[in-house]
């Protein structure tokens, strides 16, 4: 058993304190929370990247099986604890996805057979197969998670960590994900899953920890009622369907399909692009001012079209229009706000950050205010948390005057009062006349915000 007895983590203030918390073998807790609550500090006092690698002050007892965990270094933690991050880029080793399979593997010094039959066993086990043998940087956020998720499950510890483990999934991958939650649970082990995305674990969850004002109060499933979550603002336990969409503006676009609205003013015109040598898409697309969503399975070519109509994919083919002129280059005309803003991060301060795109002193303040950014103005940019990254790039999208404003999964890592937030500030960008492209796997986020939806297909 992990047990935590009166335990606080402090930055400058406590993060958490009095927690008094155990997590059994053959379990999953799923721990939830508004952005900023602990959920990850949690995490990372368990495998120990606090204290060692990010500085804390903690107080009381940490203990695995009887065992003071707080006595263990980080590396002798890992023989028995995994972890899959809310990034997973930053704990990636290798190039190959294979090679990034095995490495904690050699490093335990595995024969060579053993180390190809567990790798065998878990691709086979995630129905991610598809994912050996490649190159980790031409693979979607949504792959790149569940190569993350397959290269710790190989690992065979006894503790399993995930941090927002859904947030870059599609459907059929989350439904893999949840399988292999429950093979870990069935094989003993102990699962701790920090989540804002609750549906798909609803059926599966042993214990519910809700983190709330520095402090954690653990829940039995069957407590988890509408009224508990509208009281503490958490998401939907209800899965919503494709078939709930299909009721909205809904429209499939195969990734061969040349059909186009030519008096639209978007047109993404003769886009064409493969990777070696294998096509992702040879299509024409239109679109018009407005909320546009574009949802399809990981790998379909979401995030790639973004990135040719960004101008960074440089040999793609393809034209660009908007309001009958030639893009060229685009990037004068929209703003872009990637799946790992960290790439997009330029200056020593936020202030400084968002007057890289206006001038207008007030307009600046009122968007920081708006997205709880402004009495923050002054921190480092790489200082803040990855939802606040977020949110600060989207206050720069809305005091810039370009009229297109791309979005790639905008809701990984925030809670429902974030995502709210957001769902008001992209329908203020609308009735501005902007047109929006949001690349997503969030259902709920496209029922609550309501627009048009582009499947995109094979």
């Amino acid at each position: 058993m992990l047990e935590f007895k009166d335990f606080t983590i402090s930055y400058e203030k406590p993060v958490l304190k009095a927690l008094n918390l155990q997590f059994q073998p053959g379990q999953i807790t799923v721990v939830s929370g508004a952005s900023g609550s602990g959920k990850s500090s949690l995490l990372r006092t368990i495998n120990g990247v606090i204290p060692y690698f990010q500085p804390a002050e903690l107080s009381g007892s940490l203990t695995y099986q009887g065992q003071d965990l707080l006595a263990l270094d980080m590396a002798e933690r890992s023989r028995f604890i995994s972890t899959v991050f809310q990034n997973p880029k930053t704990q990636f080793y290798a190039t190959n996805s294979t090679d990034e399979m095995a490495f904690a593997l050699e490093n335990r010094n595995l024969p060579r057979q053993e180390i190809i039959e567990r790798i065998d066993s878990y691709t086979r086990l995630l129905g991610v197969e598809r994912l050996l043998d490649r190159d980790i940087f031409t693979l979607s956020g949504g792959e790149k998670q569940l190569l993350a998720i397959t290269s710790v499950a190989c690992m065979n510890n006894d503790i399993y960590m995930f941090d927002e483990p859904s947030s870059s999934l599609d459907r059929e991958a989350i439904e893999r994900l949840k399988e292999v939650l429950l093979t870990l649970k069935k094989l003993g082990k102990t699962l701790i899953v920090a989540e804002h995305r609750l549906y798909y674990l609803q059926d599966i969850m042993d214990q519910f920890i809700l983190l709330e004002d520095a402090t954690a109060a653990s829940y039995q499933p069957q407590e988890l009622d509408e009224d508990f979550l509208r009281q503490h603002k958490l998401r939907s336990l209800t899965k919503i369907q494709k078939s709930d969409l299909q009721t909205l503006d809904y429209r499939a676009k195969s990734m061969t399909d040349k059909g186009f609205e030519a008096s639209a003013s978007l047109l993404a015109q003769d886009y064409s692009y493969s990777y070696e040598r294998q096509p992702v898409f040879d299509m024409n697309l239109s679109l018009e001012p407005g909320i546009n969503f574009l949802i399809g399975q990981n790998g379909v070519g979401k995030s790639t079209f973004l990135r040719c109509l960004s101008g960074l994919n440089k040999r793609f083919k393809g034209r660009t229009f908007y309001r009958g002129r030639l893009l060229k280059p685009s990037y004068p005309w929209l703003s872009m706000i990637m799946q790992d803003v960290n790439y997009q991060l330029f200056t020593e301060s936020v202030w400084s950050e968002i007057s890289i795109v206006s001038e207008d002193e007030a307009a600046k303040e009122a968007a920081l205010a708006q997205v709880g950014l402004l009495d923050k103005k002054e921190r480092h940019p790489q200082t803040l948390s990855g939802g606040e990254k977020q949110r600060l790039l989207l206050a720069m999208a809305k005091v810039s005057d370009k009229p297109i404003v791309i979005l790639d999964e905008p809701t990984s890592g925030l809670c429902k009062g974030q995502m709210e937030r957001m769902i008001e500030d992209l329908q203020q960008m609308a009735e501005q006349g902007r047109l929006l492209i949001i690349v997503t796997h969030d259902y709920e986020l496209i029922k609550a915000c309501g627009g048009h939806i582009v499947e995109f297909v094979r």
